[in-house]
């Protein structure tokens, strides 16, 4: 993980404390494939304000083994960011 390319750290709207940990409802879309879900925001933050965030997905395919599939947000993603209409389904949604 390169810490010092430009799109490793992005600027969002909400703070650490309101996104890190949340649960999101995502759709990210690429020129070859779309990938969607539900995962954990887990998201770090430099001292000039600056964050890096992914989404996490963990799956379980048998019992004690777990797999985290990390989607890392640049800095179009992180402009899409939004509070979900249901939170009872999860606290964000993006859709990009």
């Amino acid at each position: 993980m390169n810490t010092n390319t430009p799109e490793f750290w992005i600027k969002t709207n909400f703070t650490i404390t309101e996104i890190d940990g949340k649960r999101v409802v995502f759709e990210l879309t690429t020129t070859d494939k779309k990938i969607s879900g539900i995962g954990i925001f887990r998201a770090l933050q430099r001292p000039t304000g600056e964050m890096h965030i992914d989404i996490v997905v963990t799956t379980s395919p048998a019992q004690n083994e777990f797999i985290d599939r990390i989607y890392t947000l640049k800095q179009h993603h992180a402009d899409l960011i939004q509070g979900h209409p249901d939170p009872s389904i999860a606290e964000f949604r993006l859709l990009a």
